[in-house]
């Protein structure tokens, strides 16, 4: 008679003695949608507004309005959120850095102890923050035509 404690039991999943064949048991986990990332393009384009707002409360800390900061941020954040976003999301992340930079615009005018919220002052912050929205958008347009590429 031979003592055998569990760790001498070989285990036998998927095994077709138990029943469990590898054919069965991998039909019930859903492959991936893409194989990529899963981060939605909602989140990304949240997390694109806070690292900006971020840096522009920075910027305008340091300095006077919206500046290089505000414009790092956002070409960096849009940068790496369309690098993560799943491929499916990327336009919404081509179209995100004008918009996320108006909101911002409008928060830190907002925020802004000497400024008003005004028509003349928005349009003003617009009409300065245009080539710093055009960067960020460029450069999402070129990640996701790489991205984009990629796949085919």
């Amino acid at each position: 008679m031979t003592d055998r404690s569990a760790g001498d039991v070989p285990e036998r999943r998927g095994s077709r003695a138990s029943g469990h064949g590898a054919e069965r048991s991998s039909s019930r986990i859903a492959p991936p949608a893409e194989g990529g990332s899963r981060l939605r393009g909602v989140l990304a384009v949240l997390g694109v507004f806070v690292i900006t707002l971020a840096g522009g409360a920075l910027d305008s800390f340091l300095g006077v309005g919206l500046g290089t900061l505000t414009l790092v941020t956002l070409v960096a954040a849009t940068a790496v959120a369309t690098l993560l976003v799943r491929k499916r999301d990327l336009l919404t992340l081509v179209v995100a850095p004008p918009l996320v930079f108006v909101a911002v615009a409008a928060v830190n005018v907002g925020l802004a102890p000497s400024a008003s919220l005004n028509l003349p002052t928005i349009a003003t912050v617009l009409v300065r923050g245009f080539p710093t929205m055009a960067v960020a958008t460029v450069v999402a347009v070129v990640v996701a035509v790489v991205r984009w590429a990629a796949r085919r």
